[in-house]
């Protein structure tokens, strides 16, 4: 960590605390991945829903229920918190990766049509929520999630985006993917480093030399998990890959330093900000009371 950056995390985090005094004790926090949710719940959930109307909402139906499940089941007592991309919040990773996220740009975004009706849901729940101009909805979780644990809180992000694994921290900061098997949906740090070989704050290195299909990056080719594990043991980070190395993991570094200006600039990208400008009184601090049922909800709130 440079001087320079050490001096902005020092007035950050005393910004966080100082704007966020009234909320301790805070109640532990649930962050919600709204858009990844939003397409979850359109695509994947395991029934279609309509309307007594005959219209189509599964995507909304789904987006007010799995929250509320996962509330009861994993994270009671805890605020819940919602967090949306901004429509331009790719802009600035993309100027700097050329093709960062492109292939989203024909896939089936149909699921935004809910995006009114969701936030208006999330309204009459009595769950705030948050879309930052110019901002990708994974920065400002990741800020969130630093506001929380500057201030004692424990955080639980709800998604299934590994880009999120960054975040993870001991048992302060865990990831709930409900997609997984049981008894192992709660993600942790010491999950990633047994999976993957790496810990959280490697995970952009990692994620550089293999690829993110889904963000447009390319990775290496010819380097995959087993080879940037060996590439990245002992916590190394990029800037601490060894001159030479024998075997598999000699190829993939010869691969990789002919590349990288490329793998640099694929790691800033896949790198979490959390440093987002958001209003200090976003969070309360106050558990979130029991969710209602997702017809109730929408029956109650004029969305039926």
């Amino acid at each position: 960590m440079t001087a320079a950056t050490a001096a902005e995390d020092a007035g950050v985090n005393a910004r966080l605390v100082a704007g966020s005094q009234t909320t301790e004790p805070g109640a532990p926090l649930m962050l919600v991945d709204g858009h990844h949710l939003l397409y979850r719940a359109h695509f994947g959930f395991p029934r279609s829903v309509t309307a007594p109307s005959g219209k189509d909402l599964t995507g909304l139906f789904g987006f007010v229920a799995l929250p509320r499940k996962a509330h009861r089941e994993h994270c009671p007592g805890q605020e819940v918190f919602a967090v949306f991309d901004a429509e331009d919040g790719a802009a600035g990773r993309a100027e700097n990766v050329p093709g960062y996220k492109a292939a989203r740009a024909g896939a089936d975004h149909s699921p935004v049509v809910y995006l009114p009706a969701v936030k208006q849901a999330l309204d009459a729940a009595g769950v705030r929520w948050l879309e930052q101009p110019g901002c990708e909805g994974d920065d400002v979780l990741a800020t969130l999630a630093k506001l929380a644990v500057v201030t004692g809180r424990e955080v639980i992000v709800f998604s299934g985006d590994r880009d999120l694994y960054g975040l993870l921290d001991g048992q302060r900061v865990r990831v709930l993917n409900t997609q997984l098997p049981a008894g192992s949906q709660l993600v942790t740090a010491a999950d990633v480093a047994d999976r993957f070989g790496v810990h959280p704050v490697q995970w952009p290195d990692f994620r550089a030399l293999t690829g993110d299909a889904s963000d447009g990056i390319l990775g290496v080719a010819g380097v995959g998990p087993v080879t940037a594990r060996q590439l990245l043991a002992g916590g190394r980070r990029l800037e601490d890959l060894p001159e030479t190395a024998s075997g598999r993991a000699g190829t993939g570094l010869a691969k990789a330093r002919a590349r990288w200006p490329e793998v640099l600039a694929w790691r800033a990208a896949l790198r979490l900000n959390a440093h987002v400008p958001v209003p200090d009184d976003l969070l309360t601090g106050r558990p979130t009371p029991d969710l209602v049922p997702a017809s109730q909800l929408l029956t109650e709130a004029g969305l039926w």
